[in-house]
């Protein structure tokens, strides 16, 4: 009979695209997913992937079972929330998420501080650039720089972090000018990456450098600041990783600013684990605004 756990194998391939990625996800070989995808597909009679340009995609009939699965997945995680919301116990793991560069440079050096304050709790710190969603569970705790939009899911607004134009010692002893001085004519920049035209930070490069050349495009704000550090040219940084004693911040002011947001799910908003790692991780951004 199938159970729970064939369905999150065939729902992890269903959405990675291949039995390897799925792997990954699930913290298991790839022969393991594999052979069970191979088990519930003689189990059921039915052919749920086929190969295509980007993987594998599933067929009719798995596409029939994704959308019974997805149910399945829901209405058990709704339970699971509604039994750890209840949890008055600091106990437990919590998987905390947030952007790479916020969650090395400001959340990171604090974890050990926060272990031998609050030992029963295991905090996991996810430092990465996707968006980890709460509704399935791949995260318990988010920072945001993005206001969520589902219903479920509490958001509070920790700060507004102010953005400025930085560059190396290096690369201005190349490219001077005055003190006070922001973009200038001939400078090179570091942007990001095409798949984040839509972001902030490239919508102010576009409306006030758009005749400078991109150098170096990056996926992250920390790849951004290693580019800079190298001397590859002039970009925008958040404050926390503009505090480098190789940079120089250019201009009076910063030139923007965005709102970061600590997220997690409403059914967890009374789990005593995750209000501790909540009052730790809003701790950790106000000690690096001050």
């Amino acid at each position: 009979m199938t159970s729970w756990d064939d369905l999150r194998v065939f729902l992890a391939v269903a959405r990675a695209g291949s039995a390897s990625a799925a792997a990954q996800v699930l913290g298991v070989s790839q022969p393991t997913v594999s052979r069970r995808m191979a088990a519930l597909v003689r189990e059921l009679g039915v052919e749920l992937f086929r190969k295509g340009a980007r993987g594998l995609e599933p067929t009719a009939e798995g596409l029939r079972l994704r959308a019974d699965a997805e149910r399945v997945e829901r209405d058990v995680l709704a339970a699971l929330r509604a039994l750890q919301g209840r949890d008055a116990r600091p106990t437990g793991t919590v998987r905390l998420t947030a952007p790479e560069g916020l969650g090395i440079t400001v959340i990171a050096p604090r974890l050990e501080a926060f272990r031998r304050e609050h030992p029963g709790i295991d905090l996991v710190l996810a430092a990465e650039s996707a968006v980890a969603n709460l509704s399935r569970r791949e995260a318990d705790l988010a920072l945001r720089f993005v206001r969520p939009r589902q219903r479920e899911l509490v958001m509070r607004r920790l700060a507004s972090v102010p953005f400025a134009l930085y560059a190396s010692a290096r690369y201005l002893r190349a490219h001077p000018r005055e003190p006070a001085a922001g973009l200038a004519a001939a400078d090179d920049l570091v942007a990001p990456h095409e798949s984040q035209a839509g972001s902030p930070e490239a919508a102010w490069l576009r409306a006030n450098a758009p005749h400078l050349r991109v150098r170096v495009r990056v996926h992250t704000t920390l790849a951004l600041r290693s580019a800079l550090l190298a001397g590859a040219g002039v970009g925008l940084l958040p404050d926390y990783l503009g505090d480098h004693p190789e940079l120089r911040r250019l201009g009076p002011a910063p030139v923007l600013h965005r709102d970061l947001f600590l997220v997690y799910h409403r059914a967890m908003r009374s789990a005593e684990r995750l209000r501790a790692v909540a009052r730790f991780v809003t701790a950790c951004v106000d000690r690096s605004r001050s």
